[in-house]
């Protein structure tokens, strides 16, 4: 997924609180995994904020799913 989702809207950033609902992960939990690259890097949107991509979150959960079953 490019860009652009199924959908054929953009991609979004999510923020950190979005990301730990989601994937049922902590915040400390997912910043180790990113510093280990199991988990997808963040993008950095200003100074002080940073996101990630939905795109790269979805894909994430997706691989989990496929490596658990």
């Amino acid at each position: 997924m490019g860009q652009q989702d199924q959908k054929g809207d953009f991609d979004r950033f999510v923020r950190i609180p979005e990301v730990a609902h989601v994937t049922g992960l902590s915040r400390s939990t997912i910043y180790n995994c990113v510093e280990d690259g199991t988990f997808p890097a963040p993008v950095r949107l200003t100074a002080r904020a940073i996101a990630w991509k939905e795109s790269e979150i979805r894909e994430w959960m997706d691989n989990r799913k496929r490596e658990v079953a």
